[in-house]
């Protein structure tokens, strides 16, 4: 019984022994076994932001035709898709109104032209009679009154005269007016192209200015209008290099421009319209395409670029992770500019001689000894 109760006595010292030896590791930093971690270096990156967006493409000259006047349309001579020369004509309107307004101002000239002469026939008989009277006058045969009364129809006729000739005026105005009306009651090619869209057909009433035909010009490039935000606007450049690429081309990239950058926002959308123009690299490009575009921001910034599984926890654009310094494991803060597929950008906090935990990172804490591992 005795032997027994010291056996029981020397297992519970081996066991305190024990307890004792593993809580003296514990408490002893250089007794823990390192953790074996992988690390990345922070790589050092010239960022330019990319800006995506899609649009309709067109012509960068797009030209509305439309007649002067307004009135019933005869004939329609060309269809959405044909090619016209400058020049050619497109459609007419009704022109027996617009014919007869012509006359009729026509007729007016010529009145104001006979009225013109009658007033000059009209001031030479003025001029006689005073004369006659003026020398009456001088012979004591004729009284003052008769010199006076011709004095009067003198100047008269003068005034009779310069009204016919503002009259005249006006009448060659009136048909200057009419003769134009006249001839923008056809609509004729400004220059060659091509007809986009063909908005009234024949027998239709169009009032003056009313589009009847939106027409691309052959020599004008083709232009790809994209809206974009504030933040974006500010950041690009005219003159910057864009990709673009279509549905109807697929595999296909093509080159292109920032070409045109909007000055104000469109007060409905808030946006603003680039225009890039596009390289069609012997592609026909058909006005109406819908294309997708990439542009990089004019102004580039330094920023470095670590793993995503670096990160340890993440508040806003502030992150924790853990560097390398002196075998050891150490918990920083550093400011993200963004996330891009499975790198974070960094912006502040980081240098580009560090090396960064990327496994692992979960069961560190600051200060542990670490290994590293290839």
């Amino acid at each position: 019984m005795k032997k027994y109760i010291q056996c029981i006595l020397l297992l519970f010292i081996m066991a305190l022994s024990l307890q004792s030896c593993d809580d003296a590791q514990a408490a002893d930093p250089k007794a823990e076994q390192p953790r074996e971690v992988r690390i990345a270096e922070a790589a050092p990156i010239d960022y330019r932001e990319t800006i995506t967006g899609s649009g309709r493409l067109a012509d960068r000259e797009e030209i509305r035709l439309s007649f002067k006047t307004g009135g019933v349309i005869r004939s329609v001579w060309a269809d959405p898709g044909d090619k016209v020369r400058k020049g050619q004509e497109l459609a007419t309107l009704e022109l027996d109104e617009i014919q007869a307004e012509t006359r009729k101002a026509q007729l007016g000239t010529e009145k104001a032209q006979i009225d013109l002469e009658n007033a000059k026939l009209a001031l030479r008989l003025a001029e006689r009679d005073y004369r006659n009277a003026k020398g009456l006058y001088q012979d004591s045969v004729a009284t003052l009154e008769q010199l006076e009364n011709a004095e009067v129809q003198l100047d008269n006729a003068k005034n009779q005269l310069e009204t016919a000739r503002k009259g005249l005026a006006l009448s060659e105005q009136n048909q200057e007016v009419a003769n134009f009306n006249l001839k923008y009651s056809v609509i004729k090619a400004p220059a060659s192209g091509t007809i986009l869209v063909q908005l009234a057909e024949a027998g239709e009433i169009v009032g003056p200015g009313n589009p009847v035909f939106l027409m691309g010009t052959q020599a004008s490039t083709k232009v790809l209008r994209v809206d974009v935000t504030d933040r974006e606007i500010v950041q690009l450049q005219e003159g910057e290099r864009a990709t673009v690429t279509f549905d109807a081309y697929p595999g296909k990239t093509f080159t292109g421009q920032i070409d045109e950058l909007a000055a104000q926002a469109d007060p409905r959308t808030g946006t603003y319209t680039v225009e890039i123009a596009v390289n069609a690299q012997g592609q026909n490009l058909l006005s109406g395409l819908i294309g997708k575009v990439t542009m990089e921001a004019g102004n580039s910034r330094s920023l470095l670029r670590i793993p995503i599984d670096a990160l340890v926890r993440g508040d806003g654009d502030r992150a924790e992770i853990f560097v390398v310094k002196e075998r050891k494991a150490r918990l920083k803060q550093v400011q993200i500019f963004r996330i891009e597929g499975e790198s974070l950008l960094v912006q502040e906090g980081l240098s580009a001689s560090e090396n960064v935990i990327i496994s692992g990172v979960g069961y560190l804490s600051d200060g542990q000894a670490i290994q590293v591992i290839r």
